[in-house]
């Protein structure tokens, strides 16, 4: 069985002078990662896409997950189709995989898995994604297999709000 975890990054200042890819995440961002990646490590994550803005990288540094991730400016600029086309790409040695990524794309992205198996968690997501929270999927087969937009064996394990 793999497991899928998609999350969004932790807390961040308002703006910053270099644009919106530059933002940082405050204190509280950071004591919201730490407390999210004693969960993670739980789940046995063993990979991670992560996006290329400063406050994924940083959130994903703050789980202090010992795994290794590939930072992909596609998960920043694109939507959900191009985050799942980037899951769909993983490999299959790899069991759990986390992806750290933004609204709306996360909350679209995990409402649209979530359909399936958990109607009223998925419009809920869709509502209300606050920053770190994350969802777990399970679902038997390859990680090729959520290309084709078939989510009907994928299962809501839960969302994990923040």
């Amino acid at each position: 069985m793999r497991r899928l975890v998609l999350m969004r990054h932790a807390h961040t200042e308002p703006h910053h002078l270099h644009g919106d890819k530059a933002r940082n995440l405050t204190p509280r961002g950071v004591q919201q990662a730490q407390e999210a990646g004693v969960e993670l490590r739980a789940l046995g994550i063993d990979h991670a896409l992560v996006s290329t803005a400063q406050r994924t990288r940083q959130t994903f540094a703050a789980l202090g997950l010992d795994v290794p991730a590939e930072f992909q400016d596609a998960l920043y600029h694109h939507g959900t189709e191009t985050v799942l086309q980037r899951i769909s790409e993983t490999d299959d040695s790899v069991q759990a995989l986390l992806v750290v990524g933004h609204a709306p794309t996360i909350p679209s992205l995990v409402a649209e898995l979530a359909y399936a198996s958990n109607r009223a968690e998925a419009d809920q997501a869709q509502c209300h994604f606050p920053a770190s929270t994350y969802s777990a999927f399970s679902f038997d087969g390859s990680w090729a297999d959520l290309a084709d937009g078939d989510f009907s064996a994928v299962r809501l394990d839960g969302i994990e709000r923040r």
